[in-house]
């Protein structure tokens, strides 16, 4: 990882820190604003989607498009700082770029007020009126002016056609983004998505144009209310009742109560019906054929879920038990690790743009597994980001409805969580990294790939290397034995605590649980927080 990745990611969480205490009361106090800039030039913060360094006030086109880009927080920021006064610098022994230079080059004294005047009128080409203070302070014995730029509800803001004829300014009219350390005109994608940022759009808390309460499944939603461990009196309500209470229907202004999106995909019985290709694929490579076979998933989007995992675990999953000649000791080695798919599935369905007619598309080949959606993540995740980082505290979801509702099903254990869970499960088992692509800005979607094991692909195709290779049906007896035990003491015993007591993985626990399953040794009755192991006699 570039340092200046590292220390990029480092700043987020000392950020992060830092907002939450200057929105004490909800209110950004000057103060600590002031004290905030002044720690970032003590430490020589890197310039990021938040920080911009400029030597002179005379940059003006920069710093125009700047406090521009900042207002429309693409990014989703709480606060952007520009400097006046601060020349960047790369350091050229930790590789570090756009880092403040110290002793800052500073602004004399007697110009300060003067400064002040051109950055207030230079700022007056951005409509709508962006709201932002002019903070002066000093380091090095030197001042320097902070524009410290608030994100507003009122935008998109852009900058004015009088500043690209200014001779002084010159910069092209437009509505400015920041991305990375970079202040730039958006990409048609990236625009639209502004546009509906500002507009406060959101397709799943919606309305459906034709859905009715009717159309709803009141045993979907009785047995979410079940899983998630409702009280019974709400479970127990008329499905009118019960849906308001859900906040699933709205009275329509053309009579009765129509269902909201969300509501649509989480509890009618075929949400394509109502929003097309709210559904997931599996399409899969027939061994020694250049065809693919489809299974189609269309059932409620949490169902489609448990059973896209399913369907991976009973058609997909398999292992070897390797064993080496002068040990004692063997390993599973599994084609694909069950949690990082069940994580890349879920993820999948989870941040689909369900406004967006294109399906979930799961592609299965021999030697790697894609899961596409046909959008982006929402910033300030980006497809970078995703390769780079391992966890997302401040993730942004475009169906915030759907991940209250997969949290409270366990279908997802944390927010922003997802992502690290299924890198670690990769490098556990000893799998290729997890990678993201495009790799480009313009391609609008998300293809995460996920390759094989490569000892296991080896071991597969009939290879030995003075390793005695057994499959693991052969080892699973003593396991199962294990498990029973385990079962006849206590039936509600989770996969992970099973795992704890064999030693094992949670992937290769469950792997021998499905087998079991499959074999008829034992089945499992109920939902999935209170329901039981049952050992058939």
């Amino acid at each position: 990882m570039p340092a200046d990745f590292r220390v990029e990611k480092i700043l987020w969480k000392w950020y992060n820190i830092q907002i939450k205490f200057l929105k004490r009361g909800g209110i950004m106090q000057l103060l600590d604003i002031k004290r905030m800039a002044h720690n970032i030039l003590e430490n020589q913060n890197i310039e990021s989607s938040f920080i911009e360094y400029k030597k002179s006030a005379n940059f003006k086109d920069k710093i125009l498009k700047t406090a521009c880009a900042f207002a429309n927080n693409y990014m989703n920021n709480e606060i952007g700082l520009l400097f006046v006064g601060i020349e960047e610098v790369d350091d050229k022994e930790t590789g570090e770029k756009a880092i403040p230079k110290r002793p800052i080059e500073g602004i004399k004294e007697a110009k300060l007020e003067g400064i002040e005047n051109e950055l207030k009128s230079l700022l007056a080409n951005i409509h709508p009126k962006i709201n932002y203070h002019i903070i002066t302070d000093q380091i090095d014995d030197e001042y320097y002016i902070v524009v410290a730029v608030e994100s507003g509800s009122n935008g998109p803001f852009q900058t004015s056609e009088r500043a690209e004829k200014d001779k002084d300014i010159r910069l092209k009219a437009g509505r400015y983004i920041r991305v990375g350390r970079d202040s730039r005109l958006p990409n048609p994608t990236e625009e639209f998505e502004l546009l509906k940022k500002f507009a406060n759009f959101s397709f799943s808390s919606n309305l459906n144009d034709t859905a009715t309460i009717d159309d709803l499944s009141y045993e979907y939603m009785k047995e979410y209310l079940l899983q998630t461990g409702a009280k019974k009196d709400i479970r127990e309500m008329s499905k009118l009742d019960m849906a308001k209470s859900m906040g699933l229907v709205s009275e329509s202004e053309y009579g009765g109560y129509r269902a909201k999106n969300f509501a649509v995909l989480m509890f009618t019985d075929t949400p394509n019906k109502f929003i097309p290709n709210a559904h997931v694929e599996i399409i899969r490579e027939i061994d020694g054929t250049d065809k693919m076979e489809s299974k189609k998933f269309d059932g409620p989007v949490w169902i489609q879920a448990k059973q896209v995992s399913k369907y991976f675990e009973d058609n997909i999953m398999a292992s070897y038990t390797i064993r080496e000649a002068d040990k004692i000791e063997h390993k599973i080695v599994y084609n694909y690790p069950l949690t990082a798919f069940e994580e890349l599935a879920t993820n999948a369905i989870l941040h689909k743009e369900y406004d967006t007619p294109e399906y979930v598309g799961i592609y299965i080949y021999k030697d790697r597994i894609s899961f596409v959606n046909h959008n982006r993540p929402l910033p300030p995740v980006t497809i970078e980001a995703l390769n780079r980082d391992r966890t997302f505290d401040r993730r942004q979801y475009l169906n915030k409805e759907l991940k209250d509702m997969f949290f409270s099903l366990n279908l997802i254990e944390s927010y922003g969580s997802g992502i690290r869970r299924a890198k670690d499960a990769l490098l556990e088992n000893g799998s290729p990294e997890l990678k993201f692509y495009p790799d480009n800005e313009e391609d609008n979607y998300t293809n995460a790939v996920m390759g094989v094991n490569k000892e296991f692909l080896k071991e597969f195709n009939g290879s030995n290397d003075e390793k005695t290779t057994i499959k693991t049906t052969t080892k699973t007896t003593m396991k199962q034995e294990e498990i029973i035990k385990i079962i006849a003491e206590n039936p509600h015993i989770s996969a992970k605590e099973m795992a704890e007591k064999l030693n094992l993985t949670v992937d290769g626990v469950r792997y021998h649980l499905n087998k079991m399953r499959k074999a008829g040794l034992i089945r499992y009755e109920g939902s999935t927080k209170l329901g039981r192991w049952v050992i058939m006699k």
